[in-house]
């Protein structure tokens, strides 16, 4: 793999203004954060599949609405770094051939998180429309729904970093 290290690196750092380094670093850590977020909001909704009691589960559902929510808030906002900050830096180190073959495959990841989307927008319009009282089947259809689209955004994730960590821990090493 060709990478362009030299004189052109120290002049993007001065175009760019922030380290290469840096934004990996930050890129790697709103990913630790998400993994987490994501773990915690699963493990919550898996549990609701052994509450017997309903108007907890509602209450719970109405809950994990507001954290799924925001988290995706929080990934739009990391994606639309990723495609203003990260990638653009990260295709100034690649050969051309490299650069485009990253450049289709987060294309096509970037599917899985229209799906988790999609997904997502099917749960809250379910809990946004439940009749109270709900029943079990409602309360375990939602949060089999909730644990499909944290399920994808986790498998988007762990591809983003299988196919952009190792590129990225290559060149910071180059550049150290």
């Amino acid at each position: 793999m060709e990478y362009r290290l030299s004189i052109q690196s120290n002049r993007e750092y001065a175009e760019w203004g922030i380290p290469f380094p840096a934004i990996v670093e930050r890129w790697k850590e709103e990913h630790r954060q998400m993994r987490n977020q994501l773990a915690d909001i699963r493990m919550t909704a898996v549990s609701l599949f052994s509450l017997e009691d309903c108007s907890i589960g509602m209450c719970r559902l109405i809950e994990l609405q507001d954290r799924i929510l925001s988290l995706i808030e929080e990934l739009e906002q990391h994606s639309e770094w990723e495609e203003q900050e990260l990638f653009p830096r990260l295709h100034t180190y690649l050969h051309p051939t490299t650069a485009l073959s990253i450049s289709r495959s987060i294309t096509v990841l970037e599917q899985d998180h229209d799906l988790a989307k999609r997904v997502v927008q099917s749960y809250v319009d379910g809990v946004n429309g439940m009749k109270v009282p709900i029943d079990l089947e409602f309360l375990q259809l939602m949060t089999s729904e909730l644990v499909t689209a944290c399920l994808i955004l986790l498998k988007h994730i762990t591809l983003e970093e299988e196919l952009v960590y190792p590129l990225t821990d290559q060149i910071v090493n180059n550049l150290a």
